[in-house]
């Protein structure tokens, strides 16, 4: 759902913008069924994001069933995250890249630049339009980085303890230190769980942070310990720049 938002910012009414992760599927698990592999077929574009698990299991094979739908790479041209810390059950992602792109804002100003080049190379005569419109959206963009940054700043929160560590880019963009629960995309081990309350007691952690997509008994029982709170958040809501000033507040009021 956040790459349509992006994608409408920029594409306006020119284009019909399908998406095929629902907001309350798991981005991490979801498959497209049968009939929505064959709408997404009848694209004129698709714009991927790259390291999904979906996208890399099904989007070849969509590509040879229909070779006339184009596909543009969203992540193009960013500094992408990768490492063990990444490691989703008993899988990697793409040599072991965190997707989680669309959660920082300076990787979604990347993101609407590729897109553009895809809405340009698809319409060149609108070339002008898809220009001016992410001209636009970059300005709110640089707004909402600059608010984000006034919340933190307001704040001594530096760490935040989740989960499912989806918020590795937005933590760089910010200098705040991601500790996941997740050890090595499984349940944590107890002794794991004994370290990660530690931890958490050391840096005075004070909200561990769950996607709304995620089993949540190991985030309260380790916020139960710690006398924290739990947060619960969804990575693909709609509305993506009250999500991602929501993100910031919740960091933000995370510490003891």
């Amino acid at each position: 759902m956040p790459q349509k938002t992006f994608l409408e910012e920029i594409a306006g009414d020119k284009f019909r913008i399908n998406v095929l992760i629902p907001e309350e599927g798991n981005h991490e698990t979801y498959e497209p069924t049968a009939r929505q592999m064959t709408e997404t077929g009848k694209s004129n574009a698709y714009f991927k994001l790259g390291h999904l698990d979906f996208e890399l299991n099904w989007l070849d094979k969509l590509v040879q069933n229909y070779p006339d739908m184009k596909v543009f790479n969203t992540s193009k041209n960013i500094s992408l995250i990768s490492g063990k810390e990444i490691i989703h059950g008993d899988h990697l992602h793409a040599g072991g890249i965190d997707p989680h792109i669309w959660l920082s804002v300076s990787a979604v100003r990347l993101q609407a630049e590729n897109m553009t080049m895809g809405l340009t190379e698809l319409d060149p005569d609108n070339a002008e339009f898809y220009k001016t419109n992410l001209t636009l959206f970059k300005a709110s963009l640089d707004s909402l980085d600059q608010q984000i940054r006034e919340i933190l700043a307001a704040s001594d929160a530096r760490s935040f303890m989740i989960y499912h560590p989806s918020l590795g880019y937005f933590a760089r963009d910010y200098d705040l230190e991601q500790i996941a629960i997740e050890e090595e995309g499984k349940e944590p081990s107890p002794a794991y769980m004994k370290k990660l309350i530690d931890i958490a007691a050391e840096k005075k952690i004070g909200t561990v942070f769950v996607s709304s997509q995620f089993n949540k008994q190991s985030a309260l029982t380790i916020a139960s310990q710690i006398n924290a709170k739990v947060e619960e958040f969804n990575p693909i809501e709609t509305d993506w720049k009250n999500n991602m000033i929501s993100i910031a507040r919740q960091i933000a009021g995370s510490s003891h």
